[in-house]
């Protein structure tokens, strides 16, 4: 590893709110359509629901307005404005390892959402925030070079999205556990993954528990699956040792394995195994990626179940040649 431990670090936080963003957006976009959908849409507790699935202890019954104004403001929590304003902050800090269209792209998402108003629209806002942030992501991979420095970034973005989903999955198979067959609500668990056409094309019209989790923990080849997140964050690692010998890179080809290797009829059946087994060997790669890479930073978010902050050390700069 040739980077300073504390430009690693940055890369790494940068990736991961910049998904972060993303997916607190689309996640409150589609609910938010899914309440003008449906007159009750799943009883009084909705929003409390949404607000637990988003990261926050939600209070119970909890008015919509309530629940956006949270994940929208920039209040001690995971909310869209915190996570765009680490993001930005991150981006200055390692201004030198972006290209400059990266760098303009952030810096003019964040003020130009700043300067906007919701009130009345937020699907409209929300969906500025999902364009912005893709776009910062697609130029990531097309003008920077698909170095060390690039690698942090993807690895931030893609375990991320692999934490988002199966968080996602976990908590929608209890909620409509007496609701299987009810298509509309599982379109919207895959619409907040942004693979509901991607499903389609696999499997029609079949909505269900067990295959939609079956589908989104296990698809080796949507994007927005858990494994193929995985898969993407164990090359970045791969990229960044290129011996092979580091426990972070050990540690996630274990995780690899265990969602490449898993019964699928099994998964779909009863998803909570794999998903304890996630949640375990995350744990212990995010301690792996502290031990070896990462300088504890103020730019990362400190709520809690925040994976990078919550055990930090007293790391020094590192270069390793």
């Amino acid at each position: 590893m040739a980077l300073l431990s504390r430009v690693a670090t940055v890369l790494y936080v940068l990736g991961r709110d910049v998904e972060r963003t993303e997916h607190l957006a689309r996640l409150l976009r589609v609910h938010f359509e899914l309440s003008l959908d449906r007159s009750a849409p799943s009883g009084r507790h909705f929003w409390s629901d949404f607000l637990q699935l988003a990261g926050w202890p939600a209070p119970d019954p909890v008015v919509r307005e309530h629940a956006i104004a949270l994940v929208l403001s920039d209040a001690a929590g995971p909310s869209l404005r915190r996570s765009l304003e680490s993001a930005r902050r991150a981006g200055q800090a390692v201004r030198p390892s972006l290209s400059i269209e990266t760098w303009q792209q952030l810096n003019s998402l964040y003020w130009r959402l700043s300067d906007a108003g919701w009130q009345g629209r937020p699907d409209a806002y929300l969906r500025q925030v999902e364009m912005g942030t893709q776009l910062i992501a697609g130029l990531v991979d097309d003008t920077m070079t698909h170095d060390e420095a690039w690698n942090f970034v993807k690895l931030g973005k893609y375990l991320e999205r692999a934490a988002n989903v199966i968080r996602l999955v976990e908590r929608k198979a209890s909620e409509l556990a007496e609701h299987d067959e009810d298509a509309i609500a599982w379109a919207s668990v895959l619409r907040s993954c942004a693979s509901l056409e991607a499903f389609r094309m696999r499997f029609g019209a079949t909505m269900s528990a067990q295959v939609v989790s079956r589908f989104l923990l296990l698809d080796r080849l949507s994007p927005h699956s858990a494994a193929f997140c995985i898969g993407a964050a164990l090359a970045a690692i791969q990229g960044i040792d290129t011996d092979g010998e580091s426990p972070p890179h050990r540690v996630l080809g274990r995780l690899s394995a265990t969602f490449q290797y898993a019964d699928p009829a099994q998964v779909g059946a009863s998803p909570a195994k794999l998903i304890t087994r996630f949640d375990e060997q995350n744990a212990e790669l995010h301690q792996a990626l502290r031990r070896n890479y990462f300088q504890p930073s103020q730019l990362a978010l400190d709520y809690a179940g925040d994976q990078l902050t919550r055990h930090p050390q007293q790391q020094q700069q590192r270069s390793e040649g």
